[in-house]
């Protein structure tokens, strides 16, 4: 039986946890002690062992090995820090459905390649990059969650792009997983151009206005983001929900917003594949 909820819709938002919300409170003080905020790190310890392992990652680390939350911290400065917390908590509070691991490695991807793209075409936050690229359809995770039905659905779905398959989702369940994500980033706070990339992928992509420079930076952020997916796609058949690779011809409107030719984006995308193929 489907589960019901007080608000009309089959999914409840998780709450952000509370050590997540004591940083942000600290966080926001005129004078912040690292000692503080670690202290309260280290009350979650999921979160202070991901917090460590994530900030050695290529993506955030810079150098050496750090081997102590407050090495991170420094190294990192709080607002990647911060990123990081939040995508942790926020991860682990949508895998309650189980078996996400592929879904979550193919975000983690994409998460990278944005970051990468966003270091070539633009001076955008690589935390914002980072965060859209995680987030941008984490409500498949509460949809897998909350509504029985969703996983064979994704299953057995025949729509070839994602345009046809929002369509078949808005109709069987009354909204899409676009939306959801953009609900999930409102409620979860995070940066106000992150929440309008996400929602600027349910739109065809004529609609969005990219010949103007209106949101620059959510639409930096975003064609970064459809460029990662791009390369993705070229690298291994990611999720099953996404377009297959889109030729160069069809990502001329991303392309001319951030300068690159089709034959610059051929470069970076080739060597990218390489070096993806090493690693």
């Amino acid at each position: 039986m489907q589960k019901k909820f007080l608000s009309g819709k089959p999914y409840v938002i998780p709450a952000r946890p509370e050590v997540l919300i004591r940083v942000i409170h600290l966080l926001k003080g005129t004078e912040i002690d690292v000692d503080v905020v670690v202290a309260q790190l280290q009350k979650d310890v999921s979160l202070y062992s991901a917090v460590l392992a994530t900030a050695n990652t290529p993506v955030f680390s810079s150098g050496a090995k750090v081997t102590s939350l407050k090495q991170a911290v420094m190294r990192l400065g709080f607002n990647k820090m911060l990123t990081i917390l939040r995508i942790i908590a926020l991860k682990t509070a949508l895998s309650k459905a189980g078996r996400l691991e592929r879904f979550w490695d193919a975000a983690t991807e994409i998460a990278q390649l944005s970051v990468k793209i966003t270091k070539i075409v633009s001076k955008e936050s690589i935390e914002d990059a980072y965060s859209l690229g995680m987030m941008h359809n984490c409500g498949i995770a509460l949809m897998m969650e909350a509504i029985n039905e969703y996983r064979d659905f994704l299953i057995n779905s025949d729509a070839k792009n994602i345009q046809p398959l929002l369509l078949q989702e808005q109709q069987r369940f009354g909204f899409h997983h676009f939306q959801v994500s953009t609900e999930i980033a409102r409620r979860w706070l995070m940066p106000k151009n992150v929440i309008q990339a996400i929602a600027m992928q349910g739109a065809p992509m004529h609609t969005l206005g990219l010949e103007n420079s209106d949101n620059e930076s959510s639409k930096f952020i975003f064609c970064s983001l459809i460029l990662a997916k791009d390369i993705s796609s070229s690298y291994r058949h990611y999720w099953r929900i996404e377009n297959q690779q889109q030729s160069v011809c069809s990502l001329k409107p991303v392309l001319d917003f951030v300068g690159l030719s089709e034959t610059d984006y051929l470069d970076i995308r080739e060597s990218t594949l390489e070096d993806m193929e090493i690693s």
